[in-house]
């Protein structure tokens, strides 16, 4: 719990929860918290059912969180008085092609105008300034025919006059400004790294400590960076004639911490290896592509045999050192052996997947168990090619009872599997 939370309170401001696929809360932002108990009337506990289905708002949370664990992002809007939030559900998978593993629940505000206002909006700068979000207004062209004081302030240069291709890479801009409507998603230069585009300050969700921290928007150098950025595009009104007013939505920091949950779910933290989930992921993916191919691919399994005698005598830390000190020898000796990867097991078992023959396995195996000092090790290998191992289950079972057998014969010994 303390690595998802120093992960998703990294980014102030940003009000999202992680749920599993068994539908319960792993963590919630203490802002999502606020938010969710204005707008849906919940309480967001750890470890319990949620939404808790109650009104037609929790079936509408549940219909878009269904929609996120089969892979697909979806989003329904809230109002309040004349503010309207928007609450999205986009899948958290352990790669971009992988399963997914849970669901992230984000609250961003949403549109507060009024189609009325848009229709009537002209030339006057402030109008445009009233929208309090980033905002420009655009020909059907792609220029820049005006913007609000947010996005100017947000830009490296004056915008006027300027196409909006000439920021942004993506295809779909030219069919948005078509239709006048949509929006998409891009990575947009000239931007600076500041405050989210969308404007929180008056938010009664945020923690007013965070929002009048501007160093935790602002870096000290203000220098410009790639963005991700999401544009909204809808029809107005603009000096007489239909034109298109853009609005952006800076998701660069809720990417960057989707990447962190990911790695949060993949990788051992103490370590910084692939833990167990990642390491399936992996012996799945190789597996199915060596048998597609033909190709060798081996299994190992590592036991520190006398990892509870060292806990015991010496204590938890000093056994934390040995297993970084362990990894670290292990990784030097795999960086010379090409296409092997190694992942943590459990506490004090590790798994290398290794692109190799079941003998040359063993080779790789003994040689961690010579090199490892101070460490017996008991280790099993499975060779794809030497049994019909169709099944991740039965490939990991395999190297795992050729350790097992190891340990009870003695330990610190090396023993092949053999169908």
């Amino acid at each position: 719990m303390k690595v998802w939370r120093e992960v998703l309170d990294s980014c102030p401001g940003l009000l999202c929860c992680v749920i599993n696929l068994n539908g319960r809360l792993i963590y919630a932002t203490n802002g999502y918290k606020a938010a969710a108990s204005r707008l849906f009337g919940h309480e967001c506990t750890e470890d319990r059912a949620y939404p808790p289905m109650i009104t037609e708002i929790d079936r509408a949370l549940h219909d878009i969180l269904t929609s996120a664990a089969l892979g697909r992002t979806s989003s329904i809007e809230v109002s309040e008085d004349k503010k309207i939030w928007q609450v999205t559900a986009s899948p958290l998978r352990l790669d971009s092609t992988d399963r997914v593993a849970g669901v992230i629940l984000r609250i961003i505000p949403g549109e507060s105008v009024s189609s009325s206002q848009k229709q009537i909006m002209q030339s006057s700068p402030d109008i445009l300034n009233s929208v309090p979000f980033r905002a420009g207004v655009v020909n059907q062209s792609g220029d820049f025919l005006a913007v609000n004081k947010f996005l100017a302030s947000s830009s490296r240069v004056n915008l006027i006059g300027h196409n909006i291709s000439e920021f942004i890479e993506n295809d779909d801009i030219s069919e948005i400004l078509l239709r006048r409507s949509g929006w998409f998603e891009c990575t947009m230069i000239g931007i600076k790294d500041g405050e989210n585009f969308y404007s929180f300050s008056d938010s009664d969700y945020l923690d007013k400590d965070f929002i009048n921290d501007k160093d935790i928007y602002e870096s000290e150098s203000g220098a410009a960076e790639i963005r991700n950025i999401r544009i909204h595009a809808s029809p107005i009104k603009w000096n007489g004639s239909d034109e298109i007013m853009l609005t952006f939505e800076d998701f660069t920091d809720f990417k960057k911490i989707h990447e962190q949950l990911r790695r949060v779910l993949t990788f051992d933290n103490h370590t910084g290896v692939l833990n167990r989930r990642g390491m399936e992921h992996m012996i799945l993916r190789d597996l199915s592509a060596s048998i597609k191919y033909s190709s060798q691919l081996s299994l190992i399994m590592l036991n520190i045999d006398n990892f509870r005698e060292i806990l015991e005598g010496t204590g938890y830390l000093s056994g934390g050192r040995l297993i970084r000190d362990f990894v670290r020898i292990t990784k030097k000796i795999l960086s010379s052996r090409q296409k092997s990867v190694l992942g943590r097991w459990s506490d004090n078992e590790f798994v290398i997947l290794s692109q190799c023959s079941g003998a040359a396995g063993v080779v790789l195996a003994n040689d961690i168990r010579r090199l490892s000092d101070g460490v017996k090790l008991s280790a099993g290998v499975a060779d794809l090619n030497d049994g019909a191992y169709y099944g991740v289950n039965e490939f990991i079972a395999a190297a795992y009872d050729a350790m097992t057998d190891a340990k009870r014969s003695g330990g610190n010994k090396t023993k092949l599997a053999h169908r």
